[in-house]
Parts: C-alpha cells; structure tokens; sequence
C-alpha cells in the first residue's frame, strides 16, 4: 500500500497535546481522535492506503493524549489494522516507538 495522507499533528491539531478526555482541557487526546484521526483512518482503511502521522514540532505529548487517540483507536479497531494504515514519521525514533507502543498494548481501554 502506497501513502496517500498526512497529518502533521502541529499544524492540523496543536503543537501543545493536552490530557486524555475532552472534559480535562482543550487539545485532548479524544479530541483529535474524533476530530481528526478516526475519519482519516476510516477513509484510510476503506480506500486501502497509509496515513501517514508526522509527530514532530510538538512541545511533548502527553501519554494521556496518546492513549486517548492511539490507543482507544487501537482498542476499537484492533491493532493490527491500525499498524497496516498508519506509519509514523519523526526526527525522534523514540517518539515514534511510544505510539507504536500504545498501539500494540493499549492503556486508553
């Protein structure tokens, strides 16, 4: 499968990823799963190809924040869909094992 969309969380979200629910602050983690991240990986899925997450130019991402989008993505639509139509891009490899982390033992349950 070939890459066919990209977020950038800092320009199309924030560059400052807040708490896990809505109710805890604006930029939460459940915010840019149903604002963002949850349409463009259906659309992803249905026309069989990868979303690409640029991670970078953010302050810090809150494990919170990743549990409430990745994880509860992951727990909804199993793990190993999630793998095959997202990849991760970023300066900091770290970074990007996190959420795959999250994505295989997801916390947000």
């Amino acid at each position: 499968m070939e890459i066919k969309d990209k977020i950038v969380i800092s320009k199309d979200f924030t560059d400052t990823p807040g708490a896990r629910f809505k109710s805890e602050g604006d930029f939460s983690g459940e915010e840019f799963l149903e604002s963002i991240l949850l349409p463009r990986f259906n659309k992803a899925v249905k026309e069989k190809y990868i979303l690409l997450i640029n991670l970078d130019n953010v302050w810090g991402y809150p494990s919170s924040f990743i549990s409430g989008s990745f994880g509860i993505l992951s727990t909804e639509k199993g793990k190993d869909l999630v793998l095959n139509h997202i990849k991760f891009e970023s300066e900091n490899k770290t970074k990007i094992e996190k959420f795959i982390e999250e994505i295989k033992n997801p916390q947000g349950k």
